[in-house]
């Protein structure tokens, strides 16, 4: 399988500013940083930043800066941070999820591979450095599922680019 050619590959060699959006059905959630929690032993949902992404709730799509890496095979290769604060940047927890977390002395690139080229989006699956597939993680309520490079369904991504 080749990567898919067309005159409309803007990501391909350059960083960008875009949000993240996973298939859900019928139609592309926006990730988010899961600000809320239950805190059952007082019956409250608590605002706490964990890092983590997630799907759900009525939270917009966070800004990613996608910093371009490199290119493999059928691959784009981009480190990814946070665009309001670079120093929170893409990577894998010791339980495979997702989460913008403090930058790392090791920098993570994650790999973009296009399924189909639009103007300003790309339709595509992300894999981790290592090439595993990132996936959804069912959670509590409808549309909320986290990010992980474990155990999970399979997903296609869009990236939609900042103007």
């Amino acid at each position: 399988m080749s990567m898919p050619q067309t005159t409309n590959a803007w990501a391909d060699g350059r960083s960008f500013i875009g949000q993240i959006y996973l298939r859900q059905g019928q139609r592309w959630s926006p990730i988010h940083l899961q600000a809320t929690r239950h805190d059952f032993s007082f019956g409250v949902d608590v605002r706490s930043d964990t890092g983590w992404l997630q799907t759900g709730g009525t939270d917009p799509a966070e800004a990613f800066l996608f910093r371009f890496h490199s290119k493999g095979p059928e691959r784009l290769h981009f480190t990814l941070s946070l665009a309001r604060d670079s120093t929170r940047q893409l990577d894998i927890d010791s339980n495979g999820r997702l989460g913008l977390y403090p930058r790392a002395s090791t920098q993570q690139y994650w790999k973009v591979q296009p399924l189909e080229w639009q103007k300003d989006r790309v339709m595509c699956l992300l894999r981790d450095q290592q090439g595993h597939q990132v996936k959804a993680l069912p959670g509590n309520g409808a549309d909320v599922a986290g990010l992980t490079v474990q155990t999970g369904e399979l997903c296609e991504y869009l990236i939609v680019r900042a103007l």
